[in-house]
């Protein structure tokens, strides 16, 4: 299973590669007043903070199951669009994703992933990213709940054509045994954002 996790996030690196080299060809060299160099304290800061990350990632990497991610919900906040525009939008994505996740030693659920599926407008949208849920059990039943926060790299048609950009979201989940039900609320006003989108996750053994 971790050889198909393999292969999508190689399928992932080639849909990407090329736009984020052209975007980057593309961006105005830096002012010379902005080349100035960190402080040893800030790049010490930052340095810990990244080191950080990678040994998580690794841990995940080590010691996560492989998961698979299938997308069920792109639901339009009725506050902040009306009847028509929700009429329009695909509120049922076709989707799949495939992942490695494990439970920490303090309980918190992390885990890696990369998913593709339909926006708004029905589109291919990309995404690979990294979960941090602390989860708690709901009583003395099977069930565990959480709330967390998902980093991630997406690419979509109707930003930039597909230009990858970076976000990090809220997420909860609600899991039994090897099943999850999560979804991630992106903020947003009138006309744009305010959609709950969710997924199911199920984690092979």
């Amino acid at each position: 299973m971790k050889t198909a996790f393999w292969c999508l996030c190689a399928l992932f690196v080639l849909l990407f590669c090329p736009i984020a080299v052209q975007a980057q060809a593309a961006a105005p060299a830096p002012a010379a007043a902005m080349a100035n160099a960190e402080s040893p304290a800030d790049a010490a800061w930052w340095r810990d903070l990244f080191d950080t990350g990678v040994d998580h990632v690794k841990d995940t990497w080590k010691d996560g199951k492989v998961e698979a991610y299938v997308p069920f919900l792109s639901f339009h906040m009725p506050f902040a669009y009306t009847a028509d525009q929700r009429a329009s939008y695909t509120e049922n994505p076709f989707g799949f994703g495939m992942g490695l996740g494990r439970y920490n030693a303090s309980g918190n659920y992390e885990g890696t992933y990369a998913m593709v599926f339909q926006d708004s407008h029905g589109q291919p949208e990309y995404m690979v990213g990294y979960a941090w849920i602390p989860t708690w059990p709901l009583g003395d039943t099977a069930l565990r709940a959480g709330i967390g926060v998902v980093g991630f790299l997406t690419s979509r048609a109707d930003t930039a054509h597909y230009t990858p950009f970076p976000g990090i979201l809220p997420v909860a989940t609600l899991s039994i045994a090897d099943f999850s039900v999560q979804a991630a609320y992106v903020p947003g006003g009138s006309g744009w954002g305010n959609v709950v989108f969710a997924w199911a996750k199920w984690t092979f053994e």
